[in-house]
């Protein structure tokens, strides 16, 4: 069963990354400064006539401890830490020279470099002379690699010793106003340099602090960051055990200083072809006033087959949601097997006294019997559920058996039930013997969301840890007006949105311009509207491919949800050229078109590539046992990225997602994948030794005439590419793409 695979390193497989403004990062070179550049301890500009470099020393041998980043921000002034800390495992002495690229020309104050406690003096480079000082080192060194540090100004230190077998930890501090636009304030800090540049980083540490009481919706592209709120205080923190080193951390926040924060980021690539946004909405961590009030019903499955210790988890996991209900809470409890029972015929107000009789029948319950899901869902959906949000939670470990057992006719029989209320269904299935496609059917007909529950996964964690983001409804039934004509909205149907949680909304536009957005829905039982300003950008943005990329990847999981739910014999044609379409451009793996990574697998025949996705995609077919549960998470997973932030995972959920990441990457070795690269939301396909850029076919590669490196028309090409595209001539192998309706070939020496 292909699985969806992503590459190791984090630089080519951004969720979302963004850079819209340029920012710091230290590159440190193994090569000896020449000494008419040194004077006084410090170093001076050079003349373009004078810069001499010798050539390249041979390599030497270090390792990366950590890097560690450290920001605080206040309004739009950061404070920098980054501290990196080498081993030298060489035969003898290490000397590193650092070349510091600067975010901006007059943007930086106080910087500092300091190696071991000992400051580097060094002189500080207007951008124009920088750029000169980079390309002149990469046409004596011949490493391509410097030109990713182009585009900034530059502050230049000199060497420092690292004696055999010892450590050196280089701090580079410093203050900058981060950009701002509109009230969006953008931190887009690069972490790649030669000094981590093809090497493993023992360590990789993360802290982001954000002072301010005004600070609303708050997202960073990086996968795996957890944020947490502490009053005005705002903290932001990811840390990655030997991995390759992060290129950059990006973290976007809105000065919001009323009650429901927004953002909007966008961006449109050229003339004639749709924008790409995100927007993205956050209400306070904690509500003031009292917590809104619910209506929760419980539909326990008590079958047979949940005999054992799933049936107490699964008893332990209710008992959990019943002490968290508050005084204003509605609830009721369905527990079925071949029958169903009703706990009472009306719904309760949680007092101590219904939670004490409610706790003592749910464990008074013993399993045995068949599965009518069909009649849990009526009896609970049958009761009058009042004006409050109302949610049903359904946990079942298997197929239905009694009642109706057709998917489409159930999921039907429950929309019917719902009675038009929005009743929000969110169905858990445990363990293998669940029908995956019935729960998303369920959920997804009403905006809500299932889960799967391993069967060695305890199931009261997996409820607990879902229902803690239920408990305080901070917008209900919302609806977005983007105020401009928008396309392909992610998700179609807004989900509801809670305290401490965000609503994320990808979609794509014909025309920029401004609009006011305005997010409605109701809020403490009154309908509440919220405006934001906004301006859709009508041109491309520094590291717009990235916004572009978002949308690709949530386009896709609702593609492969479409077809999933439309259990045809033979999957839309249609949609299967678009989800194709998309992991070629985009560089989007999912388990139907992994094929494509494939360096044998050419890319110039659509037809054939569809015609295998489409075969591949069959699977969906498969809607019970551990596949079966992985593709639909798979799928929900592309179509809700990125995830928003939220508190740092526990540490057994964190194992578990490190666990499967390894079964991806052995299985991509197995199969002699090669997962594409993605460069600015772009994907680079390995093909015949030569990396081409999905959109085009070797037939159009093989037409170039190649770009030679270190060439006059090299160096121009550097000059035109911005920051975010530079890599494009960075790669070890010849690279194909396309610049303003040109195609280049960049070839090797």
């Amino acid at each position: 069963m292909p699985r969806t695979y992503r590459r190791a390193s984090d630089a080519s497989r951004p969720r979302f990354a963004p850079a819209l403004a340029a920012a710091c990062l230290l590159a440190c070179l193994s090569q000896a400064l020449p000494s008419s550049a040194q004077e006084g301890g410090a170093v001076r500009p050079v003349p373009p006539e004078a810069a001499v470099f010798p050539p390249r020393p041979p390599a030497q041998s270090y390792e990366v401890v950590s890097v560690r980043l450290s920001v605080d921000v206040s309004g739009q002034r950061a404070r920098v830490l980054l501290s990196q800390t080498v081993r030298n495992t060489g035969g003898g002495i290490l000397e590193l020279d650092c070349l510091v690229p600067l975010p901006l020309d007059g943007a930086v104050g106080g910087l500092t470099l300091v190696a071991d406690g000992k400051e580097l003096a060094g002189q500080i480079y207007p951008r124009a002379e920088a750029q000169r000082i980079y390309e002149e080192i990469v046409s004596r060194l011949r490493d391509p690699a410097l030109l990713e540090f182009a585009g900034h100004g530059l502050f230049r230190a000199r060497a420092f010793p690292v004696a055999k077998g010892a450590e050196a930890t280089l701090d580079l501090s410093m203050e900058y106003l981060l950009p701002k636009d509109g009230g969006r304030v953008d931190l887009d800090f690069p972490l790649a340099g030669s000094l981590t540049q093809g090497r493993t980083v023992g360590r990789q540490e993360i802290t982001v602090r954000i002072r301010g009481a005004s600070v609303g919706a708050l997202f960073s592209p990086q996968e795996g960051v957890g944020v947490s709120r502490e009053g005005e205080l705002a903290t932001a923190e990811l840390v990655l055990e030997k991995a390759p080193p992060l290129p950059s951390f990006q973290l976007h926040y809105q000065e919001s200083p009323g009650p429901m924060g927004g953002m909007l980021l966008s961006h449109k690539p050229e003339k004639g072809e749709d924008g790409y946004f995100l927007f993205l909405a956050e209400p306070p961590a904690r509500a003031e006033g009292p917590e809104p009030a619910k209506t929760v019903v419980f539909a326990l499955d008590r079958s047979g087959s949940m005999t054992g210790a799933k049936f107490k988890q699964a008893q332990a996991a209710l008992a959990y949601v019943l002490e968290r209900l508050g005084p204003e809470d509605s609830f009721s409890l369905v527990d079925f097997a071949t029958n169903v029972s009703v706990w009472r015929p009306e719904l309760e107000l949680m007092s101590p006294e219904a939670r004490k009789e409610a706790a003592a029948y749910v464990r008074s319950l013993r399993s045995g019997g068949g599965t009518n899901i069909e009649g849990a869902i009526a009896a609970a959906l049958g009761q009058e559920l009042g004006d409050k949000p109302a949610y049903l939670i359904l946990l079942t470990d298997g197929e239905p058996t009694e009642g109706v057992t057709d998917e489409f006719k159930l999921a039907e029989a429950a929309k019917k039930a719902d009675r038009g209320r929005g009743v929000r269904i969110f169905a858990f299935g445990v363990g293998d013997g669940v029908n995956a496609r019935l729960l998303s059917r369920l959920s997804g007909g009403s905006s809500g969301q299932s889960a799967f529950v391993a069967p060695r996964e305890d199931i009261e964690d997996k409820v607990s840890a879902f229902f803690n983001k239920l408990t305080s409804p901070a917008l209900v039934k919302p609806v977005l007006d983007t105020g401009i004509a928008t396309n392909r909205l992610i998700p179609a149907s807004l989900p509801d949105l809670f305290q401490g949680s965000q609503l994320a909304v990808a979609g794509r536009y014909p025309s920029g311009g401004k609009a006011v957005m305005k997010l409605s829905g109701r809020s403490g039982g009154e309908g509440r509207t919220f405006e934001y300003p906004a301006d859709f950008a009508s041109g491309p943005v520094a590291n717009g491919g990235q916004i572009a990329l978002l949308w690709a990847q949530r386009r896709a999981g609702q593609i492969i949800e479409e077809i999933d739910l439309a259990a045809r014999p033979e999957p839309n044609p249609e949609l299967v050229d678009e989800l194709v379409g998309l992991s070629r451009r985009y560089g989007i793996m999912t388990p139907y078109t992994s094929f494509l990574a494939a360096e044998a697998q050419a890319l110039g025949d659509g037809g054939e590539l569809s015609r295998r996705a489409a075969a591949n995609l069959r699977q969906l077919d498969e809607v019970k046992g551990a596949d079966a549960n992985w593709q639909r998470e798979a799928g929900a997973e592309l179509a809700a990225s990125p995830a928003p932030l939220a508190a740092p995972k526990p540490a057994a959920e964190q194992a578990r997602e490190m666990a499967a990441r390894a079964r991806l990457d052995a299985y991509a070795q197995e199969s002699k994948l090669v997962p594409p690269t993605v460069i600015d939301g772009r994907a680079f396909f390995l093909k015949g030794g030569r990396l081409i850029e999905g959109s085009l076919s070797e037939t159009d590669v093989e037409a170039l005439a190649p770009v030679k490196r270190f060439g006059p028309e090299y160096f121009e090409l550097s000059r035109r590419l911005a920051p975010s595209q530079m890599a494009y001539l960075t790669q070890a192998v010849p690279v194909a793409f396309s610049l303003d309706g040109r195609n280049y070939l960049v070839g090797t020496e």
